[in-house]
């Protein structure tokens, strides 16, 4: 087994299980994501796994690579859905931007099929969809993160591989800017989680607030 399997196989393995921890998060009401990231990432992995299917340049650490993400992409918005079937979902007036432009540029993409296009449109696309979450965890408030430590967490170790792949494999400097992207962003909401974290710890107890107002 050469590094680059050994690679796909621990993205996907680890794709599988945090995606499996987060859903049962999700479901346990232990976090609360908002949705519309994970409808921009399921934009964003079609365009992915379209543009793989009908490219040329296959390998085994693309299929595993797009394959794990439109099973857990899909699977934790099919349980975002589920669980939050009997109430409204509201989108905030930059989560609507977001999806906006997403969908145009997933339109444009579609329209076009050009193939610099599809990489300039996927990247934003992407990019796009962690800007929900990020003003989630911005916008502090008393109590448990939205977002597990745990799931983003691995995600850079998932993004890391990829970037360490490409490096040691091919210098194949575009590709890498699909891990490089990800990596980045992912150590972004890591630390808006730790933020997040560091001010819940801080804020004083409601029995010392009583007491100081004493």
């Amino acid at each position: 087994m050469n590094v680059s399997t050994l690679a796909a196989v621990t993205v996907a393995l680890l794709d599988f299980y945090v995606g499996a921890r987060y859903c049962m998060k999700v479901i346990r009401r232990e976090i609360h994501p908002r949705i519309a990231t994970w409808l921009i990432f399921e934009v964003g992995v079609a365009m992915s796994l379209a543009a793989y299917l009908a490219g040329n340049n296959h390998s085994l650490m693309k299929a595993a690579l797009n394959v794990a993400d439109t099973l857990q992409v899909s699977v934790i918005l099919a349980t975002l859905l589920i669980e939050q079937r009997e109430r409204k979902i509201h989108f905030t007036r930059n989560e609507v931007v977001s999806l906006v432009i997403s969908c145009i540029a997933a339109i444009v993409w579609v329209l076009t099929k050009a193939g610099w296009i599809g990489f300039i449109g996927f990247q934003v696309v992407m990019c796009v969809a962690y800007l929900p979450t990020m003003e989630s965890l911005w916008r502090w408030k008393s109590g448990a993160s939205p977002e597990p430590m745990e799931k983003w967490g691995i995600n850079v170790m998932i993004a890391l591989i990829g970037v360490v792949v490409d490096i040691t494999n091919g210098h194949d400097y575009l590709a890498m800017v699909y891990p490089l992207r990800a990596l980045i962003l992912c150590v972004v909401v890591v630390a808006l989680i730790a933020r997040w974290e560091q001010k819940s710890k801080a804020e004083p107890l409601p029995n010392t607030r009583n007491i100081g107002s004493r």
